[in-house]
């Protein structure tokens, strides 16, 4: 498999397990209304976002999810997972190897206390990867807390279930 296959499966994957995330969510009150559900939502899907507006060339807005409720927000993840996969359309292997320069590598700089490196297209979308598969990880833990048996999300899991779409045609 190519580089642009896997980063393919992978946006695939992200956007079904992001839709079983919310199909667990949402109709169960208790989940819809929990602050730290919602404020880990609202920021994984706003980095994706972001990542996405920065990739294109365009503005970023970093205020864009605070104020969404659940369905809002799953409307709005929806959306971001179809304009990923029209960008993972137009990526060719030569697009990988391009620096990306993000518009807050010099706060974390500072945060930091060293120069960052500038990262490829390759490595930035690793990181989209990462940072969902990690916020949702957080999210299906506070659903256990909250006595919800949260949704297998493993990549393992959506190649097993022969990678099946995204559910949100229930959802939004």
């Amino acid at each position: 498999m190519d580089t642009l296959s896997l980063f393919n499966e992978f946006s695939s994957y992200t956007e079904w397990a992001d839709s079983v995330v919310f199909a667990a969510i949402m109709g169960n009150l208790q989940a819809e209304n929990d602050e730290s559900i919602l404020m880990r939502l609202r920021h994984n899907h706003l980095v994706q976002k972001v990542f996405l507006d920065v990739w294109q060339d365009l503005p970023i807005d970093p205020t864009e999810t605070q104020s969404l409720d659940m369905a809002a927000l799953a409307g709005f993840t929806r959306d971001v997972h179809r304009n990923m996969r029209l960008f993972h359309e137009t990526l060719s292997l030569t697009e990988l190897d391009r620096t990306v320069v993000l518009p807050w590598s010099r706060l974390v700089s500072q945060k930091l206390g060293f120069e960052t490196a500038s990262p490829t297209m390759a490595q930035t979308l690793v990181q989209v990867f990462a940072h969902s598969s990690y916020h949702r990880g957080q999210v299906n833990a506070r659903l256990r807390d909250l006595g919800i048996e949260p949704p297998m999300t493993d990549f393992i899991v959506w190649v097993l279930g022969h990678k099946p779409t995204p559910a949100w045609t229930e959802l939004v």
